[in-house]
């Protein structure tokens, strides 16, 4: 009865389809945007390209997971993956990715579009502690665009190292492929100036206007708004204010937006369901819950939720990672019936998890929404001047950086 209720269904809202498990899903009329997700495993010590080449709404089936990067590649890059911190997705194709293990910023391009950046020439190194003009790299925690074209990054100290907490602006000038020459990075944004604790993690983007996510130590965890309104190329004192505290909404470790609003996931189950809230920045900053975890299908459980990311159509995809199968899992939330939120049946798509495929995630970090392949044509080599050689909830606190 019920298949025949779900074929009548069909009549009226295409693509609606039984996931695993038994719960709904649909995924044809979001097929032609939705072109898979990057994801950083830090046990696998990779990342992995996820396709739902079925269109039955996940990436659980044979050939629909496969290595996207790690140390085996071709471009002499030693343990590059160790422990990716932060995916982004960026202009042209190409993928950056803050790795925790070597404390430094990758940038790849599947330059063949064979499906991964492992051949020669596809990655290299864009940003570390070596670059020309001296700035520390001990922890790349966060990865943005911003609106002109320059790549934002969060970098951390530690204990052992109180080096200082900034966001850097990265642009390569001479066309080498990375931001590490003199005059191509900048301190964009002193967080210590603001909170001698800081302890910052995401950025993101809305036009100009910059979000950061910090969990400043012991002190209530705030999110940054940041806009360079004079044009110097750096954030003065008074061009940043606390837009929200983590009072009226999860203020944790992930952190992210589409054209039009921020996106928090709760990490950990600290006082009920863990949730996801939508956040808008206007006259009144907005904050509502959309989604939370009780509405997770029996089987499974959510962890650790370090990533979220926004994609098309209005889906979010979050991960967690706990250790069980059934805990380490990326999941898909669609706002099928356009109502702002993700609690409706079928909104929540298990789409990633060793529960179901047996393999992966085992340690799911960062994740990123893939966009679609360009023109290679119109996309200059990376690495032309370098050639081809190249947590636990306590997590909060600065000293667990390095191990989560």
């Amino acid at each position: 009865m019920f298949v025949q209720k779900l074929r009548y269904l069909n009549l009226f809202w295409p693509g609606l389809t039984l996931a695993a498990g038994g719960w709904l899903a649909t995924q044809p009329a979001q097929a032609a945007s939705f072109n898979g997700l990057y994801v950083g495993d830090q046990t696998l010590d990779a990342i992995y390209l996820t396709q739902d080449t079925n269109q039955n709404g996940d990436a659980n089936d044979p050939g629909e997971i496969n290595l996207f990067f790690d140390g085996t590649n071709a471009s002499g890059l030693a343990s590059p993956t160790s422990s990716v911190f932060t995916l982004l997705q960026g202009s042209q194709d190409f993928l950056y990715y803050g790795d925790g293990g070597t404390d430094s910023v990758y940038r790849l391009w599947d330059r063949n579009q064979d499906g991964d950046a492992l051949d020669a020439g596809e990655a290299n190194v864009w940003f570390s502690a070596d670059n020309a003009n001296g700035f520390p790299l001990l922890t790349p925690n966060g990865l943005a665009q911003g609106s002109d074209g320059a790549i934002y990054i969060v970098e951390a100290d530690t204990v052992g190292t109180p080096n200082g907490d900034f966001v850097y602006r990265t642009e390569d000038l001479n066309g080498d492929g990375d931001a590490n020459d003199a005059g191509e990075s900048s301190v964009w944004l002193d967080l210590k100036a603001l909170n001698p604790n800081s302890s910052p993690f995401e950025i993101t983007f809305i036009g100009d206007v910059a979000y950061i996510i910090d969990s400043v130590g012991f002190d209530t965890n705030v999110i940054y708004r940041a806009e360079d309104l004079d044009g110097s190329g750096a954030i003065a004192a008074d061009e940043v204010t606390i837009l929200i505290d983590e009072t009226r909404a999860p203020v944790d470790f992930a952190l992210a937006s589409d054209d039009n609003s921020l996106f928090t996931v709760e990490l950990l189950d600290f006082a009920g369901p863990q949730s996801v809230f939508r956040i808008e920045d206007g006259a009144t900053t907005l904050a509502t819950e959309v989604w939370n975890s009780t509405v997770l299908p029996d089987e499974f459980s959510l962890f650790a939720a370090f990533s979220i990311a926004a994609g098309p159509g209005g889906e979010l995809a979050i991960t967690s990672n706990g250790g069980d199968p059934n805990e380490d899992t990326v999941f898909r939330l669609l706002d099928l019936n356009g109502d702002g939120d993700y609690f409706d049946d079928g909104e929540t798509v298990v789409y990633a998890s060793r529960a179901l495929n047996g393999l992966f995630p085992e340690r799911p970090r960062a994740v990123a929404y893939r966009t679609p392949a360009s023109d290679p044509v119109s996309v200059p080599e990376p690495g032309l001047v370098l050639g081809l050689g190249m947590v636990s909830a306590l997590g909060y606190r600065r000293w667990h950086r390095r191990s989560t």
